[in-house]
């Protein structure tokens, strides 16, 4: 009994350590290479490939809502990627 509750610790531990750990350093590893505005950018692709999964996985037709959402998620993250703001500042001299 002792055993099977440390083993579950123990893969609870190393789940854990694979899903957080790694992505948080994959994240900082991005952002030195290709800056932070960019990271940012290509970390707001997660959810559209959880989408994409979830499609697959459970072999289910969605809702209108979900189509409406997915794209409202494509235009913010479209506009999140562009290095330009999208309102220019007008400074008073």
């Amino acid at each position: 009994m002792i055993i099977e509750a440390l083993w579950s610790i123990v893969a609870v531990l190393c789940v854990g350590f694979v899903a957080y750990g790694l992505s948080i350093y994959f994240y900082v590893y991005a952002q030195r290479l290709l800056g932070a505005a960019r990271t940012s950018a290509y970390y707001a692709i997660a959810p559209f490939i959880a989408a994409i999964l979830s499609l697959i996985i459970f072999r289910e037709i969605p809702d209108v809502t979900y189509f409406v959402a997915l794209v409202l998620m494509i235009v913010g993250a479209c506009l999140s990627s562009q290095d330009k703001p999208l309102i220019k500042k007008v400074k008073n001299e």
